[in-house]
């Protein structure tokens, strides 16, 4: 089982879980995040930075030198902040998930999906969707579907191989 998790630093994170079936919630605290989420859920992509940092990363200037734009991790402080501690939280309550960071305009970039009928084509439902929140938080469950298929180039921020790139 995977997730998707837009995380906001004020008012709600959208959830977005993937098994058989899409599930999204809307939580407000790290705590309804961790409540919420399966035990047996195994990859959760959130939309921060996972490790706190001074400057660019080595490999977020990998990621600028290959044309890629994304907002760096010294640009979201308050937001790193939170992932660590849910990070945290999440191994206090002994759930052992995989914790990985993810960009929801570069898995839309990578994997051409621009509204509802391109998501479908990779197999979600989108009657539940009624949000740019909850897209892009199901943008983090595709994001984590592909990592978990080994299929994600691990530039601090996981970029699902493009289609291009798979035929």
């Amino acid at each position: 089982m995977i997730a998707g998790l837009n995380l906001k630093t004020e008012g709600e994170s959208f959830i977005a879980i993937l098994d058989d079936e899409l599930e999204l919630l809307s939580v407000e605290t790290n705590e309804e995040i961790v409540d919420n989420l399966p035990e047996e859920l195994q990859i959760l992509a959130v939309n921060a930075p996972l490790e706190r940092v001074e400057g660019l990363t080595d490999k977020e200037e990998e990621l600028m030198e290959e044309g890629y734009q994304f907002t760096p991790s010294t640009h979201e402080t308050d937001l790193n902040r939170r992932a660590v501690h849910l990070q945290q939280m999440l191994f206090e309550k002994g759930m052992e998930v995989e914790v990985i960071r993810f960009d929801s305009m570069l898995t839309s970039k990578e994997l051409a999906i621009d509204g509802d009928s391109a998501l479908e084509s990779y197999g979600i439902e989108t009657d539940g969707i009624n949000s740019a929140e909850d897209f892009d938080a199901v943008l983090g469950a595709i994001t984590a579907r592909f990592y978990q298929q080994d299929q994600c180039k691990d530039l601090g921020i996981q970029i699902p191989e493009n289609i291009n790139q798979n035929t």
